[in-house]
């Protein structure tokens, strides 16, 4: 979830680290139009100034949106054609690069995961990939094959984040899925405005949206390395 990246980046344990959300989507980023932030700059030139310098050189503001103290948000391109078009090349270079970022924790959104998308570079040079999913039954169903795909050799660490409350037992759920990193959060009326508000002002930080992100984040950051606190798909 787009949001979710966003609060996860924001509540993120370490106030001296600067976090970064990149949208990239290949289906099309919303970012620029539900927060109102725009496309340009964003993934585009940040992609390109990846492909001119080394990634601790680049300004990523230059490329991005300011939501929190150190906290910065990279819109994508709007559309599948141009962000297909985008992401079919700069992928893997780009996923290489934050892979090598020691200065910085990258929060990718890549949408969603199908085999052969250009964004399964993100995931396969992640510390932590999640997926997320309705607490449904009929969604939760579909997930084991996902997880074990994303798995592959062991080397990227897979988890799930429920949207909603379980009908089962969390361990239950964990050992059905094949992941031993699982969250829950609850659901929202209204994500989008809900997330905005908690960037707004005080009065957003005191929802319950806040302190959830707080919560998983906390426990998320505990189940990482120092070295993995950099690299976090979405």
């Amino acid at each position: 979830m787009t949001s979710w990246s966003m609060l996860l980046a924001a509540a993120w344990p370490g106030t001296g680290l600067e976090r970064v959300v990149l949208e990239a989507d290949p289906d099309g980023g919303v970012i620029g139009a539900r927060y109102g932030f725009g496309v340009e700059p964003g993934a585009i030139s940040l992609a390109a100034s990846l492909r001119r310098v080394e990634v601790s050189a680049v300004d990523v503001g230059e490329h991005g949106r300011a939501i929190a103290s150190n906290v910065v948000v990279v819109p994508g391109p709007e559309t599948p054609e141009r962000s297909t078009a985008v992401w079919r090349d700069a992928a893997t270079p780009v996923a290489s690069a934050l892979a090598a970022d020691r200065d910085r924790a990258w929060f990718v959104d890549a949408g969603r995961l199908r085999p052969g998308a250009p964004s399964e570079a993100f995931v396969s040079h992640s510390s932590l990939a999640l997926l997320f999913t309705l607490a449904n039954p009929e969604d939760l169903v579909q997930l084991p094959a996902a997880v074990a795909r994303m798995s592959g050799s062991g080397a990227v660490r897979v988890g799930v984040v429920m949207v909603g409350k379980p009908a089962y037992d969390l361990q239950e759920i964990a050992d059905f899925l094949g992941t031993g990193h699982l969250w829950t959060v609850p659901t929202s009326r209204n994500l989008p405005a809900e997330t905005a508000a908690v960037f707004a002002g005080r009065t957003g930080r005191r929802s319950w949206l806040w302190r959830s992100a707080l919560a998983v984040a906390a426990e998320m950051a505990a189940h990482t390395t120092v070295d993995s606190l950099r690299r976090v798909s979405a």
